[in-house]
């Protein structure tokens, strides 16, 4: 049964920004808040469009999990003009995939990973306008995703429908909370999939002629990029004509706090002895096996392990079982659990020995992310411990109806992945405050990758803020 949709103001202002944008510059950015009905907000927009224009036909790309679960539930739930297809899945249903393009339907959904299978499939693409969710996942240039739906957009012609013979047609509606989550340097390939009229200019090496300056480098190869003094302001005031950020905190200010609770737990001295060792040797002898870090980003993995109180064995070795060296974080989560008094609680784990160990404490009370209908079975509390990594649950899962704890065993460095995954809770339609813990072991990598997270999330808000500011 369909209900009429009813959009909060703040969801019909976007939606008004997106009508009058696209048309405008073949694109548009919505940077809304996690939480704030970015799925609701678009299905407005194409029903709108559609209702003007019947013959047209829409794409929605997503993540997997938001691709078969999250868009066909909320295009169920409201009354409107659209019919759609999945052509979501991996290579087993391809036949699947085929049935949902000969469909054609008004919208067609299918999961990002499928774009290059799209491609090779249809030598033209029938649709008018597409919709990326999470625009975030297209922030590399050089990327096979990226590549094609640049492509695609530019080289699309509709003579037959009254246009000019190799004018590009439609658009790209792209959705996203986080697009800075790393940097400023991320901008441009989002926005070059949105803009039409190249307002950062035609190619990233343009852009960051303009607004960067070379940072650490080896020759002619720059690792690094630093902006220029003057180009925060410039570049935000350059793309606020076609990208509209929202805040939850401003649009949401009845949503319960975030307590943010820190628990320090110190290394035992036989790890501390040989994450020292580590650092200094990068190599380490085990009974039957061994470790080694060959670069600084294995070295940095290999220490983040150290601090789950385990290490993996080097790929080659004959032993991959991870040796375990302590319990130290496994016993703060055990206290954190028994505190909650039966509540339920979201843990996200970085490592399979951390999901390992939770299911030899806890057994079946342990579920996860993978298992069928478990947003009902949360909700409905018959789920004590859901242990999720964060990239199973950075979109698509809505938890905020029955549970407010989260324990982080060991954090991301992906600030994108810490406030996707905390937004699982943090959201509209939460009733309790939101308990965020993060078990740190002081004077490791844990404080690295702390200042690393709060670093990217304070330019990630300044990013938001100043677009927020400059559409008022």
């Amino acid at each position: 049964m369909t209900v009429k949709a009813t959009l909060h103001d703040y969801q019909a202002q976007a939606v008004r920004f997106a009508l009058h944008t696209l048309p405008v510059y073949g694109g548009c950015g919505l940077f809304l808040d996690m939480g704030l009905g970015k799925t609701l907000t678009t299905i407005a927009i194409l029903d709108i469009i559609h209702r003007l224009h019947p013959e047209q036909r829409f794409l929605i790309v997503a993540p997997k999990t938001v691709a078969v679960n999250t868009w066909p539930a909320e295009l169920a739930k409201w009354e409107h003009t659209l019919d759609w297809a999945v052509a979501a899945g991996e290579k087993p249903d391809a036949k699947q995939r085929e049935t949902a393009l000969a469909a054609q339907a008004t919208v067609t959904i299918i999961n990002q990973d499928n774009l290059g299978w799209l491609d090779t499939t249809l030598t033209e693409w029938p649709w008018d306008g597409i919709v990326l969710d999470e625009l975030s996942g297209y922030k590399n240039a050089n990327s096979k995703r990226f590549r094609i739906l640049r492509r695609r957009k530019q080289d699309r012609t509709r003579p037959e429908r009254g246009r000019g013979k190799g004018q590009p047609t439609g658009w790209i509606l792209g959705l996203t909370g986080t697009p800075a989550a790393k940097g400023l340097i991320d901008l441009w390939p989002q926005c070059a999939l949105l803009d039409d009229t190249h307002r950062l200019g035609r190619t990233i090496t343009a852009y960051r002629s303009t607004y960067f300056t070379p940072g650490r480098h080896h020759g002619h190869v720059v690792y690094e990029w630093k902006p220029r003094p003057d180009a925060f302001t410039r570049i935000m005031g350059t793309i606020s004509p076609y990208c509209l950020t929202m805040l939850a905190k401003d649009q949401l200010p009845d949503l319960p706090q975030v307590i943010m609770q820190d628990h320090h737990v110190t290394m035992p001295a036989g790890t501390r002895q040989a994450y020292r060792r580590f650092c200094k040797d990068k190599y380490e002898e085990l009974t039957d096996t061994h470790v080694t870090a060959v670069n600084a980003g294995v070295l940095t993995g290999k220490l983040s392990q150290f601090t789950a109180g385990c290490l993996y064995p080097d790929m080659d070795a004959p032993n991959r079982t991870p040796i375990r060296y302590d319990q130290a974080k496994m016993s703060v989560v055990n206290r954190i659990i028994a505190e909650a008094q039966g509540n339920p609680v979201l843990v996200f784990y970085q490592y399979k020995d951390e999901l390992a160990r939770l299911r030899e404490t806890y057994g079946t009370d342990v579920h996860t992310p993978d298992e069928p209908d478990i947003v009902r079975r949360w909700d409905a509390g018959e789920i004590p411990i859901l242990a999720a990594h964060p990239l199973s649950a950075r979109y698509g899962l809505n938890l905020q109806h029955a549970g407010h704890i989260i324990i982080w065993m060991s954090l991301p460095w992906s600030v994108e992945d810490w406030q996707q995954a905390n937004a699982r809770l943090n959201r509209q339609g939460q009733t309790r405050p939101v308990q965020i813990h993060r078990i740190i072991e002081p004077d490791t990598i844990d404080e690295r990758k702390l200042a690393v997270l709060e670093q990217r999330a304070m330019l990630q808000d300044a990013v938001m803020a100043e677009l927020k500011h400059a559409a008022e």
